[in-house]
Formats: structure tokens, sequence, C-alpha cells
């Protein structure tokens, strides 16, 4: 598609193949272009259309909430979802001499799978406040 809209683009080479095409082919596709072209403008418009229309309906929305006395920025801070709140880290570990933390949620990290694996508590991990 995009090669066929680079070609007919450019002057040079649409005049090329207009010159190298039969009457009968070039007279065919300029009624299906035609056709074609009349109902992408009929699309077009019916589009442009409906987002006048939403258009219009949005602007009398928000002329009735003022009018009730309220702000559009009311309604819109309604719908907002709070960000859930990061988890504090319940574990630490030392991990190439650099101490991190877990939460205690989600994979355990490679460092202390391994020395659970070798039989040490989890509870060894814990934070102490």
């Amino acid at each position: 598609m995009n090669t066929i809209q680079e070609a007919l683009s450019s002057k040079r080479t649409l005049k090329k193949f207009l010159l190298e095409c039969d009457f009968t082919f070039l007279s065919t596709l300029h009624e299906q272009i035609t056709t074609t072209l009349t109902e992408r403008k009929a699309e077009h418009e019916a589009q442009e259309q409906q987002r006048k229309e939403r258009e219009i309906k949005r602007l009398e929305l928000i002329e009735l909430i003022k009018a009730e006395g309220f702000s559009p920025e009311e309604f819109a801070s309604i719908h907002s979802v709070p960000k859930a709140a990061k988890r504090k880290p319940k574990y630490q570990y030392i991990e190439g001499g650099i101490t991190k933390h877990w939460s205690g949620v989600g994979r355990v990290p490679v460092v202390i799978k391994q020395e659970l694996d070798a039989g040490k508590p989890l509870e060894s991990f814990l934070i102490h406040p």
C-alpha cells in the first residue's frame, strides 16, 4: 500500500504509468476511483457530522452543569481512580554487596530462594523496626 501511495504521489511516475496503460483500463480505473471516492467522502461527511453533534451535546451538558451550580472539574475528579500505595518492604537481603528489600509479594528473589533451599528460615530476612 505504501509503495502504491508513493508511486501515485509522484507526478512523473503517475504520468509514465498512465501513458503505458490501455485507455479502456484507465476508463474503468477512473470509474472505480470515482465511485470509491464518493463513498469515502460520504463516510467522512457522516463522521464529521457525528463529531459536530457530539461537540454540541458536550457544550450543552457543560452549560447545564454550570447552570446547576457545579463545575465540570468536579465531575472529572469523581471518576479518577486513586493510585495504589506502594507496599512497605517486609524483608531485606544482601545481593552483590547491596542491601535490597522485598515486600513479600510476588516472586521470591533468587538470593532469598537459594537461602531458603539451603534451610535458612524466612523469618531470618525480616526487617526489625
